[in-house]
Parts: C-alpha cells; structure tokens; sequence
C-alpha cells in the first residue's frame, strides 16, 4: 500500500490570502500546505479520499494518473470543491467512479453539483459518478474502506479505515471527538492520520495536543498530523514533536 498526502493544509490553505507571517512567506516547500487529500494505492486500484479545490493541482503536481473509487469525509468547501475535475478520470477511463460518503454528504453532493446526473451533457462534459450512501464498509479490489464516524463539532463526519496488503490506515483530517465505538475499529494500526489544527485550542478540530495525546492512545506503528494552519512553521513543529509524531508534507510519501 502507498499513501501520497495530496494536501496537508486547513480551509484557508498555505499560504494564506492576504497573510505575510513567516510561515506564508516562506519559500520552504514544506510550508506550502494544499487543502486536505488523500492518495492511496493498494491492490492495484487507485482511492481518492476528498477532493478539495486544489485538486486539479494536487493530481498535476504528484503524478495521480487514474482514480477507481472516491471518499468524502464531509461536505465543507474546503474538501468537496474540486470534484469537478473527477471528470477527467472518468474521461479517460471511460466509466462511471463509485463516490461514497454519508447520506448527509452525498445529498449535499447531489445539490451542489446538480449537473452530474444530467443526460445532455457529453460523457466527457461532467463527472460520471455513482454516488452512494456508505454506512458499511466496502470493498474495492483487494481494500476494504470502512466509515469511522467522528465528531466535528456538532456535526458527525467521516474518517475512513483502509484496510488491504497487509496494512491497516486510518485517516481522519477534520475531528474534535472520536467516539469509542469508533476507535475499536483503530486497534493493531499501521499508520493513523489525525487533524492536528493547531496549538490553540478549537471548537471543531483537535488541537495539536489533543490530537498527540489521540495518536498516543490509538498507539500506531506511525502517525501523522493534518490540516495544519499557518501557525505552525513544519521543522520547527516537527522538532517540537521529536519522534513520535510526523509532521508531513504536500507530496509525501508513506510505503507500507
């Protein structure tokens, strides 16, 4: 299994409009931080987890060059709005792409891109998706993906399990509380990705405490932060984390 981080970033991105702080200027590529995404290759089928508006440069730019099967987390802005550039991939693959999320999620999916169903279009004019309500897990080649359902303020989202090649992943980029029937399912991990904001404290994400004193207790063979703000400059943030805890990168790579 190979997990390429599309996009470590939070809503705003990094760098940030209209922000001139050391981290938003600075010319370390480790600081540019697209909004949140998730590449997985496993069993030969390629997995999408969110496609946020970076998403046509996230694909561009680390080289993702087929997508069999897509997962939304939540239906925010910051990791929906690109979906239209799944079209491509149905383009070239000459298929519809299984799009899974919760009933809530691909509702919202439904109503905002209200175009996608519509037959007067070419087939290359609009993504050709089936969207599906997830509430179980699925299988797509040799992985299964099961929903994790986490509090994001007082919304319930989803983080995704991936399970497949031996490997077991859990990733889950926006979450202020994961329920204890939720980390039954984060036992024996391989890797676990976890929201890590930002050092302060908010309503609707773990801070980066929090979501350390969570990577402790879920105790992964390797885990990682995501949806990082500006205020964490990434050597410095990782050197404050020492070895516990990876602070990654737009285009990192993790081979399991």
């Amino acid at each position: 299994m190979k997990i390429t981080f599309l996009g470590t970033g939070t809503s705003h991105g990094i760098p940030m409009i209209g922000c001139s702080c050391n981290v938003c200027t600075s010319s370390d590529l480790k600081n540019k931080r697209r909004r949140c995404s998730l590449y997985v290759v496993v069993g030969g089928k390629h997995l999408i987890i969110d496609t946020p508006p970076d998403f046509r440069d996230q694909v561009l730019s680390f080289g993702v060059e087929r997508v069999d099967a897509v997962f939304l987390t939540h239906p925010h802005a910051d990791h929906i709005y690109g979906f239209d550039d799944v079209r491509r991939f149905s383009d070239l693959q000459k298929n519809h792409i299984p799009v899974y999320g919760s009933a809530r999620t691909i509702k919202q999916m439904r109503k905002k891109f209200d175009y996608v169903d519509r037959k007067s279009h070419s087939f290359g004019g609009v993504p050709r998706v089936c969207f599906t309500d997830q509430t179980e897990p699925v299988r797509i080649g040799e992985a299964i993906v099961t929903p994790l359902p986490v509090s994001h303020g007082a919304d319930m989202v989803y983080g995704f399990l991936i399970e497949g090649e031996g490997a077991r992943v859990g990733y889950i980029p926006d979450c202020n509380g994961i329920p204890a029937e939720t980390l039954r399912y984060l036992e024996n991990m391989d890797l676990m990705i976890l929201d890590g904001l930002r050092l302060q404290e908010h309503p609707t994400h773990f801070s980066i405490g929090e979501s350390v004193e969570m990577l402790a207790r879920i105790g992964a063979k390797h885990s990682c932060l995501t949806h990082l703000t500006h205020n964490s400059e990434h050597h410095a943030l990782q050197t404050q984390l020492g070895e516990a805890v990876t602070v990654p990168w737009d285009g990192m790579e993790i081979q399991l």
